[in-house]
């Protein structure tokens, strides 16, 4: 499949698809494809498609799916979130175990701005305000 025939590469938040299987980035059908930052330049394209204050959706046109991932990855760690760090237990007679229960917490990203939080110094005891 030669370049140009490939389908469109769509990035959602949690994946690429919609992209051809390959080896190894820039390579399509098993003919390698040259990598150069040159050529990258000249085959990039940036079609905004829609923008907002704190939304935007554009078309990344002429990248390999690997650079659009990758991008991709840049945008999402760049964006500023809150999560739970330290969780205190006082009763859990459920059966998922503390350190489970305290993890899958953790893996939950908190829109919230963190100057509406009470912090926690280090010499505070815990309470329901602080933690």
């Amino acid at each position: 499949m030669a370049l140009e025939d490939r389908n469109r590469v769509v990035i959602l938040e949690d994946r690429v698809e919609n992209i051809s299987g390959a080896e190894f980035p820039l390579s399509f059908d098993k003919h390698e494809v040259s990598y150069s930052l040159e050529e990258l330049k000249n085959a990039l394209d940036i079609k905004i498609v829609h923008l907002t204050p704190t939304e935007i959706e554009f078309d990344l046109i002429g990248v390999d799916a690997s650079i659009a991932n990758a991008l991709r990855r840049i945008l999402l760690a760049e964006i500023p979130t809150m999560a739970i760090e330290t969780v205190y237990m006082i009763n859990n007679t459920g059966i998922v175990q503390d350190e489970v229960l305290a993890h899958r917490l953790g893996l939950v990203p908190i829109l919230a701005n963190p100057e509406d939080f009470n912090w926690k110094r280090s010499e505070d005891p815990p309470t329901d305000q602080n933690t």
